[in-house]
C-alpha cells in the first residue's frame, strides 16, 4: 500500500498502534498556551464580587483583533487534539473530543484568570479559543484535507524520520521559528538588540563566530531530522528565509521606527553566510557523524550567546515595541524563554537520538 492509500486510510480509522505518539506534541502546545495566558503568574487573590458579571460581558478594550489571535492559537491544539484521539477513535468522534478538549482547557485558563488581578477572563475568549480548537481539528476534512492536510502528511512521511523522533524535531523546529516572531531579539545569539555587546573589531568577531557555531548546528540538527542528507541545505535555507521574514515584518509592524533594523547586525550577517558555507560540506557526512556535529556546534553556539548575551529588564525591553494590542509582555517573555531555551532542547534531543541511532545503525 502506498503512503497516500496508508494516510487516507488512517484518516477515517483509529489507529490503535501509536496511541501515546503525539501526545507530547500536544502537552507542549498546551504548556505554550497556559503561559501565554496565565502571565505574570503572580500575585493572587481571591476572585472580586462582580467577577462573574464580567466574565460573561464584553470587556470594551478586547478587540476582534485579539479574539482572531486566540482562534489562531487554539487551532494547532485542535489539530494536535485531533491526531492524539484519532489513534483510537474514528475521525468524526477524534474532531468533537479535540473540539471538546479546546473549549474545556479553555475555560480552565479563563477560570485560573479570575485570580490573577492583572488578567480579564471572559466568556468570549473560551468561544474564540473553542472556535480555534474546532478549526484545528477541522483540518482533517474535505476540501482543506485533500488540498493540504493530506499532502503535507504524504511530504512529512516522505522526507523527516518515522514515528516520534521524527515529530519531537518537528516541534522543536516550530519552537525555533516562534521565537523568532520577536522582533526584540537578535537573530541567533542571546540577549536583546539594545544591550548587545558590541565594543570594537573583536566583539563583531566573536559575535560573528557565534552566529557561524548556530547556523551550522541548527542546518545539521535539521538533517538529522530528514530521511538523507540530499535535502538539508535547501530545508535549512528554506527555514532561515522564512524566519528572516518573520523577523522583518514583525520588526515592520512591532518595534519602534529607530529599531527595526537592528535585529539583523553586520556581524551577524557575516556569521550567517559562514555558518551556510561550513555547512555545505558537513550535511554529506553520515548520520551519526552529522547528529555528533550537530550537538558540538549547538553548544559551542550556545556558549558563544551566554558569553557575549545580556537582556535588559522587561520594563526597558517593553518600550522597544508600539504594540496597541495588549499581550505584550506575554509575548514577549514567552518567546524569550524559547529563545534561551532552545539550544539546549535542542542539545537534549540530539543525545536522545545519538544514542537511539548507535543502538539502532540501520535507522542511521
Amino acid at each position: 500500500m502506498s503512503d497516500a492509500a496508508a494516510f487516507d486510510r488512517t484518516r477515517d480509522e483509529p489507529r490503535l498502534k501509536e496511541p501515546g505518539r503525539y501526545r507530547g506534541s500536544l502537552a507542549v502546545w498546551g504548556l505554550l498556551i497556559a503561559y501565554a495566558s496565565l502571565y505574570p503568574f503572580l500575585p493572587l487573590r481571591p476572585p472580586s464580587g462582580d467577577a462573574v458579571v464580567v466574565f460573561f460581558t464584553r470587556p470594551r478594550y478586547v478587540t476582534d483583533f485579539d479574539l482572531a489571535l486566540n482562534v489562531l492559537a487554539y487551532a494547532p491544539l485542535g489539530t494536535l487534539a485531533c491526531l492524539h484521539f484519532r489513534q483510537r477513535a474514528p475521525l468524526a468522534r477524534a474532531v468533537m473530543k479535540a473540539a471538546a478538549l479546546g473549549i474545556a482547557f479553555s475555560f480552565l485558563m479563563e477560570c485560573v484568570q479570575l485570580f490573577i488581578p492583572t488578567r480579564i477572563a471572559s466568556i468570549y475568549d473560551v468561544f474564540a479559543n473553542g472556535a480555534g480548537a474546532l478549526a484545528g481539528a477541522l483540518v482533517f476534512l474535505d476540501p482543506w484535507y485533500s488540498l493540504v492536510t493530506k499532502p503535507l502528511g504524504e511530504a512529512r512521511t516522505r522526507v523527516v524520520i518515522e514515528d516520534e523522533w521524527g515529530d519531537a524535531g518537528l516541534v522543536l523546529a516550530m519552537l525555533w521559528l516562534i521565537a523568532q516572531l520577536n522582533p526584540a531579539l537578535p537573530f541567533f545569539g542571546a540577549g536583546n538588540i539594545v544591550t548587545e555587546a558590541n565594543h570594537g573589531t573583536a566583539a563583531a568577531i566573536l559575535q560573528g563566530s557565534g552566529v557561524a557555531l548556530s547556523i551550522c548546528g541548527f542546518g545539521l540538527f535539521i538533517s538529522a531530522l530528514l530521511r538523507g542528507p540530499q535535502g538539508a541545505l535547501r530545508v535549512t535555507l528554506v527555514l532561515l528565509s522564512v524566519a528572516l521574514w518573520l523577523k522583518f515584518v514583525a520588526a515592520s509592524f512591532m518595534l519602534q521606527p529607530h529599531f527595526t533594523e537592528d535585529w539583523l547586525s553586520a556581524s551577524r550577517i557575516v556569521g550567517l553566510v559562514s555558518g551556510i558555507l561550513l555547512l555545505f560540506p558537513l550535511r554529506r557526512l553520515p548520520r551519526l557523524a552529522r547528529i555528533y556535529l550537530a550537538l558540538l556546534f549547538v553548544l559551542a553556539g550556545a556558549l558563544f550567546s551566554k558569553i557575549f548575551g545580556a537582556y535588559s529588564a522587561l520594563e526597558e525591553w517593553l518600550k522597544l515595541f508600539r504594540w496597541p494590542h495588549g499581550q505584550l509582555a506575554s509575548f514577549a517573555t514567552l518567546t524569550q524563554f524559547l529563545h534561551e531555551a532552545w539550544p539546549f532542547l535542542a542539545l537534549a534531543f540530539l543525545i536522545a537520538l545519538f544514542f537511539h541511532a548507535r543502538r539502532h545503525p540501520a535507522a542511521a
